[in-house]
């Protein structure tokens, strides 16, 4: 039940682990789109020509005539040459990419002698001049102005007041907000990892002394158990299989792991009060007179006794104390009847008179298989408690349990 509850916690670890990935993986796909769109998406603004110190747009657009001068001045042909200078100046607190300018002509026929900082394009049809900033300015930090011209020759000099203007600004990842959660469930996620990693590391060690000190205490019970069955010669293994057998009947009941596992432990030392019981009695092949019978009956009572402080299983005093008590009453030392006598000493009742008659004595051979299917039916309800002995006649019946051959499992 334990390694169960172990694995449903790591489990969930690794669900919530996996969850948090996922809305990590959302955020950032996220986070990554937001910053696509607002770098290849303009913005759109009409700009009039203005002071930059003293509009409050984002972005102010500005020109202004170097120097200018008359072209065939004393021909019907005459016309200014200019330099002029725009200026794009950024007022937010982002870099200015990817913009553009269209820049209205107030008058129409003009043409570009030369340009600068940008590619100038003139649309006569449209009197428009298209300006696209080269890698001098196609960049504009905050607070900071972006400088483009070009020599225009026309009829007269022109003010220009009116642009198109198209921009995206660049704002710093940290500027998103949707950063800030990211960042909250990365480190969430890490502190969540490191501390399952370290709580798996910690269980991996603790199973494995876990099953070290469960192999240490399963060798010890054995052991204990052998010291047990060599006091009486025909029982070699009688603990061990009186434990299989206890063991298989409550997985049949729907025990939980633990119990199972106990009651095997308890299978394994129910006869321990042999260990006071003179080895002329155990071993004699005859009959047991009244006196050496009642010696032998005492086993029980011995056996409840060497177990009294061992409270760490539970029931395993009762397995030693009353496995021999009948379900009529009329078993012995204590004279319990019916549910009065403890589950588990029932249990062992059946499972010790299953192997019994399942392995040779010195006074008898075993029982074939019909007669111990006889021998469990007929003493439902008298010897054993009658729903763990039609127990063990399904499981005879199913071949779990082999019988009748002298062989066991």
């Amino acid at each position: 039940m334990i390694h169960s509850i172990k694995k449903n916690d790591r489990t969930i670890g690794t669900v919530v682990l996996a969850v948090i990935f996922a809305l990590l993986a959302v955020g950032m796909l996220g986070l990554w789109t937001k910053i696509e769109h607002d770098l290849n998406t303009p913005m759109e603004y009409h700009l009039k020509a203005a002071d930059p110190k003293e509009s409050a747009d984002d972005f102010v657009y500005s020109v202004d005539i170097s120097k200018n001068w008359k072209n065939d001045p004393d021909t019907p042909l005459q016309t200014y040459g200019a330099q002029y200078d725009h200026v794009i100046t950024n007022k937010t607190d982002y870099d200015l990419v990817n913009w553009s300018l269209e820049i209205e002509v107030p008058e129409r026929n003009i043409t570009i002698d030369s340009s600068w900082n940008g590619e100038w394009v003139y649309d006569k049809k449209s009197d428009i001049i298209s300006f696209t900033p080269n890698d001098m300015i196609e960049v504009i930090k905050p607070g900071e102005s972006g400088t483009f011209g070009a020599v225009l020759i026309s009829k007269e000099l022109m003010q220009f007041t009116d642009v198109n203007f198209k921009g995206c600004i660049y704002k710093p990842i940290t500027k998103y907000w949707l950063f800030w959660v990211i960042m909250v469930l990365l480190i969430t996620w890490i502190t969540s990892a490191i501390a399952f990693i370290l709580y798996i590391k910690r269980e991996e060690n603790h199973r494995r002394e876990s099953e070290r000190l469960n192999s240490v205490i399963d060798q010890t019970m054995r052991t204990f158990a052998n010291f047990i069955d060599a006091k009486d010669k025909d029982t070699k293994g009688h603990s061990s299989r009186v434990a299989y057998y206890s063991q298989k009947i409550a997985e049949k009941l729907g025990m939980s792991e633990d119990q199972i596992r106990d009651i095997g432990y308890i299978g394994l030392l129910h006869d321990c009060g042999k260990l006071s019981t003179p080895g002329g009695i155990l071993n004699k092949p005859g009959k047991l007179t009244e006196e050496e019978f009642d010696i032998m009956r005492r086993h029980t009572e011995n056996g409840g006794k060497i177990l009294s402080e061992f409270t760490t299983i539970e029931g395993i005093k009762d397995g030693a104390l009353y496995h021999h008590e009948r379900y009529d009453g009329t078993g012995y030392m204590a004279g319990l009847a019916g549910e009065d006598i403890p589950l588990i000493a029932r249990i062992i009742c059946v499972a010790d008179a299953l192997d019994a008659m399942n392995s040779d004595r010195c006074y008898r051979r075993h029982l074939e298989r019909g007669q111990i299917l006889s021998e469990l039916e007929n003493n439902k309800g008298t010897q054993f408690d009658p729903h763990l002995a039609d127990i063990v006649i399904d499981m005879i019946n199913n071949g779990e349990i082999f019988v009748g051959s002298g062989q066991h499992e």
